[in-house]
Formats: structure tokens, sequence, C-alpha cells
């Protein structure tokens, strides 16, 4: 690629990553350096959390690597993985995405991919570092917000009903430490719950945790007790709290954007419940 191909926004770049630490900065300075010397390249992107213009000081580096052809093997052995990014963990996540981190603790996320495949690319927000004039326009629009799924919201309801009528299985085998994992994972399925009911939410990284929920959802769940012990009573006592906030305020969310709460199956599951001799919902 010569100089006269090249169209780099050198201020929507900067923009960009500037709620990043300096040592991010000069990382994709050399990385830039080395993919202007490979032919093979068309343009570079930062993508992700900088790609949608929400980065800040925990983002990733998130870069897409746009070839003219042929991506199979492109990462394989290329300098900017072996001699710039220097990896001491690698995960490779597709054969064409690899999340690597290097002996700084940076992480750098790359996604390579061809030319051709850009107007259907689900990689749709992103900026330019750069590459030839108007590539840009052939990006797909950014895809529009889904509201809440309401098939999903079920499923969720009806696993968390499941993990609460497993729950005095563990009274005879007295094992309270899973009775810990068991509270953790129902604090998992309402925070899962309450989320699908924001929908539709900006796209966002999945560091980005509590800002997918309310200021109330956020103090709701992070009110929630966990058993300080492996015994019996602080693991009852978290997951009963639980089990009503679910049955309240999450419930309440989830009837609110029109998902009829399965009442049969609260009855029966509420009632095995308090025949098992735990507190009263």
């Amino acid at each position: 690629m010569t100089d006269d191909e090249r169209s780099e926004d050198g201020g929507g770049v900067q923009a960009a990553i500037a709620p990043l630490p300096l040592a991010y900065h000069g990382l994709l300075d050399k990385i830039i350096e080395r993919l202007h010397e490979d032919e093979r390249v068309v343009a570079l992107w930062l993508s992700g959390s900088l790609g949608r213009g929400a980065a800040d000081g925990s983002s990733d580096l998130d870069l897409i690597v746009t070839v003219r052809s042929d991506r199979d093997g492109f990462l394989e052995g290329h300098p900017v993985v072996d001699e710039v990014i220097r990896s001491i963990i690698t995960v490779p996540v597709s054969p064409y995405i690899r999340a690597f981190m290097t002996s700084d603790c940076l992480r750098v996320d790359l996604v390579v991919e061809e030319e051709a495949e850009l107007a259907e690319s689900p990689f749709r927000s992103r900026v330019l570092v750069y590459g030839p004039d108007g590539i840009a326009a052939r990006l797909p629009a950014p895809a529009l917000g889904r509201g809440p799924d309401p098939g999903r919201l079920l499923r969720l309801v009806t696993d968390s009903y499941r993990e609460i009528a497993i729950f005095p299985a563990l009274f005879p085998r007295a094992d309270w430490l899973l009775g810990r994992v068991g509270v953790t994972m129902l604090h998992q399925r309402l925070y899962d719950l309450l989320v699908e009911t924001n929908q539709p939410l900006p796209p966002m990284g999945v560091k980005q945790w509590s800002r997918r929920l309310t200021p109330v959802q956020r103090d709701l769940l992070g009110g929630l007790p966990l058993p300080a012990e492996a015994e019996r009573e602080p693991v009852v006592a978290a997951m009963a709290t639980a089990v009503r906030a679910f049955r309240t305020d999450v419930r309440a969310a989830v009837e609110a954007v029109g998902v009829t709460w399965p009442d049969e199956l609260d009855t029966a599951i509420t009632a095995a419940w308090v025949r098992a001799g735990l507190p009263e919902l």
C-alpha cells in the first residue's frame, strides 16, 4: 500500500484512544508501523468500545485488520504478533480472531477480515486508522437495538425456578459450599432477567457490567447478601432473600414488558420450598 492510498483520520483516532492508558498509545503506534509495511493490508480500524466512542480506562485495544484476500494464516508468525504484541497469553477466539495479553498486561483483541466481507461485516461500529478514501462507506449501517425477548425471559424465569426447586436437595448432603454457589447462580439469573427487560441497550463490552442496569436495579442486586460462611443458616438466608427479590421486584420488571409470569410454576415450587422447612417467601 502506497502513501497516496492511505487516508488517515488522526483526530478521530486520537479522540477514540484518549481514555486508554498511555502504554496503549505507544503499542498502537508500533502496530500501525508494522502493518504499514504489509502490502496485503488494506485498512486498519479501531473497534469494540473504541469504535463505539464508549471507551474508558479499562477498555481493551480492539483492532480490525482488513486484508485484500486470503486471510487464512495471516496472524501466524506475523511481525505484529511475534515482534510487537509478543503475547504471554493468547486466546484463539476463532481462526480469524485472537485475544492477546502482553507482558505488561495490555490487552489486544485483533480481528482479520477480507475486503470482500466489508458489506456484511458484523463489526459495524469502528474508527478508521488508515485505509483508502471511501472505505468506511462500504460498511453496513449499525443494527437497530431490539426490545426485550419474551421467549428468553420465560426461559430465564423457568431456569430460576428450577434452581430454586433444586435447592432443598442440598439438605440431606449438607453441602453448604455448593449452596453458596447456588446463591450466586441465582443472582446471575436475576441480573440476566433485569438486563433483558432493559433492552434495547447500546452496544457495550462484557466488562461494562453495571451499566446494563438502572440505578434502582443496581441497588437491588447490590443489596442481596452473599453467605459469609458455607453453613446452613447463612446460605438459606441468602437464598431466601434472592428468591423474594425474584418473585417481587424481578417479576414486576418482567411483567412490565408484557410477559406473563408462570403462576402455576410459582405455586408448585414455593409450596415445595415450604414443605422442606425453608423460610416463608
